[in-house]
């Protein structure tokens, strides 16, 4: 008992290894990677808020607390933890059912949604269940990534055309599309749609740039330029300005934490499994050595303060966490640096939001909901494996057309199942060298060797 409590408390003393090894001569290229993601993470946590039903400043507020936890008492340098396109719409789905998006009610429920979501990830890394992740494919992922693209990219429809209308499903969205089309306001969408093309642009023949800054700024000067607000084109509007607000949430509520028991296990879940997935890629890159319980320790305490200062749901972001690497990080201080840059350019920002049109946003926001449809990985699961196909495909077809939450979990059971029935009756093949002799791979059309067998 006390070994065991001893070993969970080195769990919650990361930041003291990390300030004691740190070394100044990365504090250069952590600085620069920490500027690099804060440029990129801004208007995406703003994007993202909007795709969760919140107000901007919710993801801001996110992005700022979120990496900065996440990388004091985390286990990788270079994972990136924001607000994500995927969380954000299992937020929304989440409590668009019992709650009204960007009211009072749907974002207290928002910030307990966090906490009850770190606190899961922070028991289960805790408990040592940090190789439960290993268990579960790739597959959920790829197949809800694909779901939760399509979503959001025919969600954000209504936005750009300048339409108002409500639906909580993809067919009811479609069929309001087509009755209100004749609404559609022309200079909301010819903003929103050259905000596209422009975002198309920039990822096809400058991918390097930050193309969502590089849009949503473009798109503010022909707003001012052409006095669009005053022709009836939507603005985000002025953004508060001052740090990440104390939130007192109502965790005496147990009717309400029941409610929202289910939403916290599936964002909770999710978001361990596409944290960890997105570490280990980088780690296979740098061969760093990566600790699951610590990371998910770092996920739960992240989320757990987020909820706490007004902030929502949040893990680890591929793209952010790709461009960080790329960016030079060495260490967890690049995460924390990008958090601190993101509040002073918050602070310095948030005047310009009554200059942001919403509809740009949406340009953006469908752009990033159809690069999450990964058709390579997707057609390397069809033509490798039966029973990650399967997965893939009712994970898929689930987030398309049934509770969302429901959806991640059912995925995860299947994957877990399908796990369980793979090794429980292992199929053995018989292997042989391939032709450079580096490689044992099944070629039944050669003979078998003797010896190896």
């Amino acid at each position: 008992m006390i070994a065991s409590l001893r070993t969970a408390s080195v769990l919650f003393l990361r930041p003291l290894k990390i300030v004691r090894s740190y070394q100044p001569s990365n504090l250069r290229p952590d600085a620069i990677a920490g500027i690099t993601v804060a440029i990129i993470s801004i208007p995406q946590a703003i994007a993202y808020a909007l795709v969760a039903g919140l107000p901007p400043q919710m993801g801001l507020y996110a992005a700022i607390v979120l990496p900065i936890v996440a990388a004091l008492w985390g286990s990788s340098s270079q994972v990136q933890s924001t607000p994500t396109t995927a969380l954000s719409l299992l937020v929304l789905a989440s409590l668009s059912t019992a709650f009204t998006p960007n009211s009072a009610p749907f974002i207290v429920a928002a910030g307990l949604l966090a906490v009850l979501t770190g606190l899961v990830q922070l028991v289960m890394g805790v408990a040592r269940l940090g190789i439960l992740v290993n268990f579960v494919s790739d597959a959920v992922i790829v197949g809800f990534a694909a779901g939760a693209g399509v979503q959001i990219a025919t969600g954000e429809l209504r936005h750009l055309f300048g339409l108002t209308f409500s639906s909580s499903n993809l067919v009811g969205t479609l069929s309001q599309l087509a009755l209100h089309v004749s609404q559609t306001h022309l200079p909301t969408l010819g903003l929103g749609f050259g905000t596209l093309l422009l975002m198309l642009g920039i990822r096809r023949f400058r991918p390097a740039w930050p193309a969502p800054l590089i849009c949503l700024a473009a798109a503010s000067l022909v707003l001012v330029a052409l006095r669009l607000d005053a022709a009836g084109v939507k603005v985000i509007g002025a953004l508060p300005r001052g740090l990440p607000p104390l939130t007192a949430l109502p965790v005496s509520n147990l009717a309400l934490l029941g409610a929202l028991a289910p939403g916290a296990l599936a964002v909770a879940a999710l978001g361990l499994i596409q944290t960890m997935a997105i570490a280990r890629t980088l780690a296979a890159q740098t061969g760093e050595q990566l600790d699951n319980n610590q990371e998910f320790v770092g996920q739960g305490l992240a989320n757990i303060v987020t909820g706490l200062l007004t902030g929502y749901p949040g893990g680890g972001s591929l793209s952010c966490s790709a461009i960080n690497a790329e960016a030079g990080a060495q260490t967890p201080m690049a995460a924390i640096l990008s958090g601190v840059f993101t509040l002073v350019g918050m602070l310095v920002l948030a005047p310009f939001g009554a200059y942001l049109p919403r509809t740009a946003l949406s340009g953006v926001l469908i752009i990033v909901g159809i690069a999450m449809v990964d058709r390579r990985k997707m057609a390397h699961f069809w033509r490798s494996s039966r029973g990650d196909a399967a997965i893939m495909l009712v994970t898929l077809v689930a987030t398309l057309f049934l509770r969302i939450d429901f959806a991640v979990l059912s995925g995860i059971l299947m994957s877990l199942a399908y796990y369980l029935l793979r090794t429980s009756a292992p199929r053995v093949v018989p292997v042989l060298p391939d032709d450079r002799f580096r490689h044992f791979l099944y070629q039944p059309d050669k003979p078998m060797c003797p010896q190896l067998a």
